[in-house]
C-alpha cells in the first residue's frame, strides 16, 4: 500500500496497524511553545494518520 504525504512524497505502508499505531502516537506529541515548525509537524501526522485510515476501510 502506498499513500502521498504533505510533501508529495510517496510513502510506503508494510504493515498498516503498525504505521497506524506509530501515526496516531505522533500526531499526539506537543510542546508547549510550538513553533511554526511544530505546527506544520501536527498536520503533517494528522494528514498521515487520516490517510492511513482511510487505507484501512478500503481494506475492510
Amino acid at each position: 500500500m502506498k499513500l502521498i504525504d504533505l510533501d508529495g512524497r510517496v510513502i510506503e505502508v508494510e504493515n498498516l496497524d503498525l504505521a497506524l499505531l506509530q501515526a496516531d502516537d505522533y500526531r499526539h506529541y506537543r510542546v508547549t511553545t510550538p513553533t511554526e515548525n511544530d505546527i506544520y509537524r501536527y498536520a503533517y501526522w494528522e494528514d498521515v494518520y487520516q490517510k492511513l485510515l482511510k487505507l484501512k476501510t478500503e481494506q475492510l
